[in-house]
């Protein structure tokens, strides 16, 4: 199932930042709502947006200002031709997230390599800089099929 081998990477990259970045956390989903307020985000739209925070204060509720944390969008990657970050990486990007990183200037993208244990924070211009080439990619999802009721 190839949900369950990118959660894997997934869980290994913040596995790997909860070690390596001080103030990196998952936020919950009213503590993700509380930090979009902050910022003016539309949490229905964009609640998928982000995969952690890094606070620049020592918890949640000392935070006053989005200048007390960042929002962290995570890639990661095991590329083992991928010898430094960022360089080389490839990885994909919803429309949202990249919305969001584009307008919120406190958002990072964070380039976690799981083989090396390095990562690397990226903003939107320094993004934009790297970029070699981009498509547009459809997520598509079939629906369930009906069952009727056996009666």
């Amino acid at each position: 199932d190839g949900s369950t081998w990118c959660e894997g990477y997934y869980k290994e990259g913040i596995q790997i930042l909860r070690n390596l970045v001080s103030g990196f956390t998952v936020p919950t989903t009213d503590e993700k709502k509380f930090l979009y307020t902050i910022l003016n985000i539309d949490y229905k739209k964009y609640f998928n947006s982000i995969d952690g925070i890094i606070l620049n204060v020592e918890s949640i509720s000392k935070v006053k200002s989005k200048k007390d944390f960042q929002l962290v969008e995570i890639k990661t990657t095991r590329s083992k031709t991928v010898k430094e970050l960022p360089y080389g990486v490839f990885f994909g990007f919803t429309k949202n997230e990249e919305d969001l990183f584009r307008t919120v200037d406190n958002y990072r993208l964070c380039i976690v390599h799981t083989l090396l244990k390095k990562h690397v924070l990226l903003d939107y211009h320094e993004y934009e800089s790297l970029i070699q080439n981009k498509r547009i990619q459809y997520q598509v999802n079939f629906k369930s099929k009906n069952v009727k009721n056996a009666n």
